[in-house]
């Protein structure tokens, strides 16, 4: 049941407002990472945000959970967050 209620929140703005329209306000350049297999939220949620925020770079990580910076992934993901921090547009 907490896992379809998890699930539910991408059907929903009302608790938390991630409009398209409210994303594309966001001025600063942003990554977004998600797992291809979170069991919460679907990958289309990271590339709707990717869409909505101008300034933004999508990195879905392979065989990547919910969180999926962590472990073996967290040296990759702190190349990749680095990378495009001093990526000078």
């Amino acid at each position: 049941m907490l896992i379809e209620q998890m699930r539910g929140l991408k059907d929903s703005y009302d608790d938390m407002a991630f409009t398209p329209p409210l994303l594309a306000t966001i001025a600063a350049r942003t990554l977004i990472v998600h797992g291809d297999r979170d069991p919460l939220y679907p990958v289309e949620l990271a590339l709707e945000m990717y869409r909505a925020i101008p300034s933004s770079a999508l990195w879905v990580v392979p065989n990547g959970g919910h969180g999926p910076i962590f472990g073996a992934m967290a040296g990759p993901f702190v190349e990749t967050a680095l990378a495009h921090l001093t990526h000078r547009p």
